[in-house]
């Protein structure tokens, strides 16, 4: 099996926070449509820096962690994430600038998706989070 890469946008989740509430306009909701790596050896998803400050995404510190590139001290940012019909709200992983966007096994389980082995493709189950 190769690589599975989808089609995700990624959101602000306070300025998604508010849309829900009706609090504003969905032309004003921060957003980045990327293709997205999904992998499922990734706990959480992982964004590029330069797409977390374009985001504005709020940080919650740092924290050791172990990745594909050892173990370290990892920035924690909050994100929402869209896959087709799909959301989940998680932790993501701020990375060097220029790097390519992860979808973890965290938020593609949220959303209901698992990848099938065989096909290399996402397959729809049930979501846990609507």
């Amino acid at each position: 099996m190769g690589y599975v890469y989808v089609d995700a946008i990624f959101y602000n989740p306070v300025d998604y926070a508010e849309l829900v509430l009706g609090r504003r306009r969905f032309e004003d909701v921060r957003m980045v449509s990327v293709r997205a790596l999904a992998d499922t050896r990734a706990t959480f998803p992982a964004l590029p820096e330069d797409i977390v400050e374009k985001l504005g995404l709020p940080l919650y510190g740092e924290v050791e962690a172990e990745t594909a590139m050892g173990r370290g001290r990892v920035k924690l940012a909050g994100v929402i994430v869209q896959v087709e019909d799909r959301t989940a709200l998680s932790y993501t992983i701020v990375r060097p600038r220029g790097t390519t966007p992860l979808i973890g096994v965290v938020a593609l389980e949220q959303m209901g998706f698992r990848v099938d082995p065989v096909t290399g493709r996402l397959i729809k189950g049930l979501p846990l989070m609507p």
